[in-house]
């Protein structure tokens, strides 16, 4: 059953890929990608579609008492990210910027709402599954950086997905609970690759909110708690680096990475 679960999210991503594609460009959903190219922004909507309803089987099937929780809070992430999309200002740069004009000019940016819905929800989900004040804040943490730090990563094309693919590896390997919510969303993303490749579209902070949840879902309901201070640490130095540097710099300077960044493009 799971392996028909993974090819039919491959296969529905498939359908619908072109058709959201000219839906967005065609109705002005558009930005400039780091080449000056306009292209249709958000389409990590493909995903999330192509995904739910096969995350909702594999929930039913596998008795998860949490999937219609987990699929408001994606799906909740995800809107707010599209909200983002077409509504955002994105002359003002990061968490720090839009809270400071949120301060400063009383004015509530689509930016300061998204932060404010997204920790909403991650401090429901983290009280639910944390047996302690101390986990609760820990879980609460790494749901909230892991999905800003997927919104970091989508700056070039391909960047988000390699790592979500990468991690998802990691972590089908240690923990095989997670194998197949994993894999489901790895087959929507391998049937989106060439699009976002090829740069003929963005995930968006759609997609990239999208795909940070459902990983920080996975890291603190499968991660020992050693493991989740060790992650939540990390995030947190990712984050002040990159309020302080460019990631896009440090990856370049460095050639494995930048070798591994500038596959498939």
């Amino acid at each position: 059953m799971g392996i028909v679960l993974i090819l039919l999210s491959f296969l529905l991503t498939k359908i619908i890929l072109n058709p959201v594609s000219k839906l967005l460009l065609n109705n002005g959903a558009v930005r400039e990608n780091y080449l000056g190219k306009k292209i249709p922004i958000g389409l990590g909507l493909v995903i999330w579609l192509g995904t739910t309803p096969y995350l909702l089987i594999y929930g039913i099937i596998n008795s998860e008492k949490n999937i219609f929780f987990i699929l408001l809070i994606l799906t909740t992430t995800l809107l707010v990210g599209f909200i983002d999309d077409l509504l955002g200002n994105h002359k003002v740069k990061g968490l720090k910027g839009h809270f400071l004009m949120f301060i400063r000019d009383k004015e509530l940016t689509s930016g300061v709402l998204k932060a404010l819905l997204i920790s909403l929800f991650s401090l429901l989900f983290s009280y639910q599954i944390s047996q302690n004040i101390l986990l609760l804040i820990i879980n609460f943490i790494i749901l909230i950086l892991t999905t800003n730090s997927f919104n970091l990563l989508d700056v070039r094309p391909g960047r988000t997905l390699k790592v979500f693919i990468f991690a998802s590896i990691l972590l089908s390997i240690f923990y095989p609970a997670s194998r197949l919510f994993l894999s489901i969303i790895i087959a929507s993303i391998i049937a989106y690759v060439p699009v976002d490749f090829k740069g003929k579209g963005m995930l968006g902070d759609t997609g990239s909110n999208f795909l940070g949840m459902s990983m920080g879902i996975v890291l603190i309901s499968n991660l020992s708690n050693i493991v989740k201070i060790m992650v939540m640490i990390f995030l947190v130095y990712l984050h002040i680096f990159t309020e302080k540097q460019s990631l896009t710099a440090l990856i370049d300077k460095v050639y494995f990475l930048r070798l591994i960044d500038n596959f498939g493009r």
